[in-house]
């Protein structure tokens, strides 16, 4: 049933009926379905803001979870940290100190790594920062890692060799045990030759010239030479592993340079070159170039008997090879 409009005619006192133009028409549908579109979108912003969709409950409720997975995720990361912060410590106190090694020190176990915009990419998500730590967090682990990895492989290949260490490491007198008198040790003291105060960098050992001076490690000759500096003739031997003796004021040296020698093998004969006020063996034992006491290496356990059995068995060996 179409409807009519009536417009009330002044002169004629009468309600008349209007044509509305079809143009009207359209005006007034545009106008009421915008009305209409502009309710329902400020309905709906009004809805989402105070009441969750279900779609957005699903999506709070998952991102509540990732984050909760996230902390323990670090947390794990925290514990991981502490147990290898444990085996660092195990390793440079017991396991790096038994081989002899020098610890790895912190600066280098915890040294940075990567530039300022290794994380850059991570920037950009909603949870830079949760990302950004746990990945921080992932790579210090693994450096950390990494560095105890190549110390263990270090101890490994020195824990297979430790029958040939223990060859090498100077652990028997110099002379013969009958013949051991210590005239002077390791200490500071008043230079007899000077009279300068100076470190006394080993010890000298009493004995007459022409004494029998035999190796105390297995090792290769490093040196043989006349110093002037005041050690006369003097012997070095490398014996790998970070450890070298000395043999100063020799009479006569009966090695040369680069020949391979067995703890017990007679290397020379004592005597009183260099600045001596006496005949004596001045000898040193040293650590990774740093002076140790040498006594602190001599076998005690070791009677004139075995030491005589070791010096014969040195020349055995001597005249196979």
């Amino acid at each position: 049933m179409v409807r009519s409009q009536y417009k009330f005619n002044a002169e004629t006192l009468l309600f008349e009926v209007t044509h509305i133009s079809r143009g009207m028409k359209l005006k007034r549908f545009l106008c009421g379905f915008l009305v209409s579109v502009l309710l329902t979108v400020g309905y709906y912003m009004i809805y989402i803001q105070y009441f969750d969709t279900p779609h957005l409950l699903s999506m709070r409720r998952d991102n509540a979870d990732l984050l909760v997975k996230y902390d323990l995720l670090n947390k794990r990361f925290e514990e991981a940290n502490g147990f290898l912060t444990q085996i660092q410590r195990r390793d440079n106190n017991v396991y790096r100190a038994t081989f002899g090694l020098e610890i790895i020190p912190l600066s280098i176990r915890d040294a940075g790594f990567g530039g300022v915009d290794k994380y850059s990419h991570l920037e950009k998500s909603n949870y830079a920062s949760t990302l950004i730590q746990t990945s921080q967090q992932l790579d210090i682990l693994l450096k950390k890692a990494y560095i105890q990895s190549i110390s263990f492989d270090t101890i490994t290949k020195l824990a297979a060799m430790t029958e040939q260490m223990s060859y090498c490491v100077p652990a028997i007198q110099p002379v013969s045990s009958d013949k051991m008198r210590i005239t002077d040790g390791f200490r500071f003291r008043i230079n007899p030759v000077d009279g300068r105060p100076q470190h006394h960098k080993g010890i000298d050992i009493g004995i007459p010239v022409g004494t029998p001076i035999f190796a105390t490690g297995n090792g290769v000759i490093e040196t043989t030479k006349y110093s002037f500096l005041g050690y006369g003739n003097c012997v070095v031997i490398n014996h790998g592993f970070g450890y070298s003796t000395l043999y100063a004021h020799l009479y006569k040296i009966m090695v040369s340079e680069g020949q391979t020698v067995k703890r017990g093998e007679q290397i020379g004969l004592s005597g009183n070159t260099g600045k001596s006020t006496a005949p004596h063996l001045h000898y040193e034992v040293l650590y990774r170039s740093k002076p140790q006491n040498p006594v602190n290496y001599f076998s005690n356990d070791i009677d004139i008997d075995e030491y005589e059995k070791i010096i014969a068995n040195a020349q055995e060996n001597k005249e196979f090879d």
